[in-house]
Parts: C-alpha cells; sequence; structure tokens
C-alpha cells in the first residue's frame, strides 16, 4: 500500500465521485479508478459500494479514510516543519487581541522582539474573545488573547489581569466622587464595547446582579471611539485597567473612577492550538512573550 494510493482514494471519498477527484488531481478517471480497485485487492476487502447515484464507504472504507486524513494532515506538518528549518526564523505569526486591554504592552515586546528577529512579521487582528476563539480553532489565527480560565482545547499562559473602571465626563455629576457604587449606574446611559467582547459580559452580568438592566445607546469595538463619545458628555461607559497600565486618559475632560459594591476582576491569557502544528515562527514569539512576563520586564 503506497501513500499514492491513499491519497487518490481519500479525494474520491471527499469528492464523492471517481470524475471529479480525478479532475482535481489532474489526472484521468480510468487511471483513479484502477489505482483504488488495486488497492482493494492487495487488502483483499472492498472500501467503496458504487450504485448508480452515489458511492458509499464501507466500514474498512471509513477506517482506512480516517488513517488516511491522519498520514494527510502529518505530510502537511513535515513541509511546514522542513519550510521551518530551511527558512530559519522567518515568517509571519497571526495574533488575535482585544482593541480594550494588553496592546501598549504587547507593542514594547514586539520593538524587542523584532530587534532579535527583524524578518518575523506580527500580524494583529483585533476583535472580541468570542470570535478570537472561533479563528483560532478554525486555524485562521495562530495564537490569541483568551479569557481565563478557558478550555482544555488550547495551550495557554496567563498574560494580564485587572478590575473594571468608570469614565465620566468631568461636568458629570459623579465625577468628583472618590468611587462609585454600580447601583449609582442604573439611570446612567452606557456606552460600551459590543456583545462579544468580554467587558460586555462582565458589565451586564454586574448590572443584573444588582438588578437592572443597563440603557445601553452605543455599542462599538472601537476603544477610541467610546472615549471620544464620553468626552461629549453623551454617556458613562467602563472600561477594564490592567494591574500593569491605569487608564489615561489626556485632553479629553474625562475622569476615571473605581467602581464598588463588588469590584469585577478580569484575567486573560495568550492561547494556542493543543496537538496543532505551530510553526517555528509562531514558537519563537510565544517563548519570548512568556519569558518577558515570567522575568517581569515590563515596565510601566
Amino acid at each position: 500500500m503506497e501513500i499514492r494510493q491513499i491519497q487518490y482514494f481519500s479525494e474520491v471519498v471527499k469528492y464523492g465521485s471517481f470524475s471529479k477527484a480525478a479532475e482535481h488531481l489532474y489526472i484521468s478517471q480510468p487511471t483513479i479508478s484502477n489505482v483504488v480497485k488495486d488497492l482493494e485487492n492487495e487488502l483483499g476487502v472492498t472500501l467503496l459500494v458504487r450504485t448508480t447515484r452515489k458511492l458509499e464507504l464501507t466500514d474498512t472504507g471509513r477506517l482506512l479514510f480516517q488513517y488516511g486524513q491522519q498520514i494527510s494532515q502529518s505530510l502537511q506538518h513535515f513541509h511546514q516543519e522542513l519550510d521551518d528549518i530551511k527558512n530559519g526564523h522567518k515568517g509571519t505569526v497571526k495574533m488575535g487581541i482585544y482593541s480594550s486591554v494588553g496592546t501598549e504592552i504587547l507593542t514594547r515586546i514586539m520593538s524587542e522582539f523584532y530587534n532579535l528577529y527583524p524578518e518575523i512579521t506580527i500580524q494583529f487582528v483585533e476583535d472580541g474573545a468570542s470570535h478570537l476563539k472561533k479563528a483560532l480553532i478554525n486555524g485562521d489565527l495562530d495564537v490569541v488573547v483568551v479569557d481565563l480560565p478557558t478550555d482544555e482545547t488550547f495551550n495557554y499562559f496567563s498574560f494580564l489581569n485587572g478590575d473594571l473602571r468608570l469614565l465620566v465626563h468631568q461636568d458629570h455629576e459623579l465625577a468628583n466622587k472618590e468611587q462609585v457604587n454600580w447601583s449609582e449606574l442604573q439611570n446612567e446611559k452606557f456606552i460600551i464595547f459590543r456583545e462579544g467582547f468580554t467587558v460586555h459580559n462582565l458589565i451586564m452580568k454586574e448590572c443584573r446582579r444588582i438588578g437592572f438592566e443597563p440603557n445601553i445607546i452605543c455599542e462599538t469595538s472601537q476603544w477610541k471611539f467610546i472615549l471620544e463619545l464620553v468626552s461629549f458628555n453623551m454617556g458613562i461607559t467602563i472600561l477594564p485597567q490592567s494591574s500593569v497600565n491605569e487608564i489615561t486618559v489626556r485632553n479629553k475632560g474625562i475622569n476615571v473612577l473605581p467602581l464598588i459594591d463588588q469590584q469585577v476582576n478580569w484575567q486573560i491569557g495568550i492561547a494556542w492550538r493543543k496537538g496543532s502544528y505551530i510553526s517555528l515562527a509562531t514558537r519563537t514569539w510565544i517563548n519570548f512573550v512568556k519569558d518577558k512576563l515570567e522575568k517581569n520586564e515590563i515596565d510601566n
């Protein structure tokens, strides 16, 4: 049994047709039919039941197809690793991040990283937590920022933690208070991150725990847009503040206040797919970030 035979058989199964599989492989239909027939003769089993309308897998055929997929994936990983060895520290890493937290820290780390690995490009993709997870699972991203704790689908390490802060216009009636209760926000107009972002879920959960639905007048994915709306005194917002960086609002007439009653904490990590191939460039980036965090080499 040869890899080529398994590949041809797998293509027939995927396309459900000898002719479509032959077209995809750029070979003739008789060629692929003979290869599959020879494979069945060699194994002494029937792999496919041919009917006038469709092809059906036998139990043996289903087993071979499953192993064929594993072999195909292993070959793909081999070629990817071979390219890594040939190219050295070169490549592109696609990383999903929140637009709300962590970007300043990653910018500083990336600056140092680029000095050591100038031929590795880091592409940042901004989105909400749920969308980033899906993109990682689908293989569209190499590494993402995730809420912690997360499930066993990923490998990860802790990145940041913090709490939530209230931001109001300097002329707002709450602006000069030292701290604010969540219950004082019941009649306020909320400008917040859209659904799918961690901070959105935290705000909704805490408001409902207190016993009210927030009056949301705007949802967006843009941190700067939220600040602009608050600076025009259109409403209040609640944003995450990390233990490493305080929220800074310059020349916008906005006050940042702590929230009490029950402090809402958050923690995020950096994650990648468990059991999947990780390119050398991605592994280099992951290890570099993790090393910087563990050595506490991130300055305020």
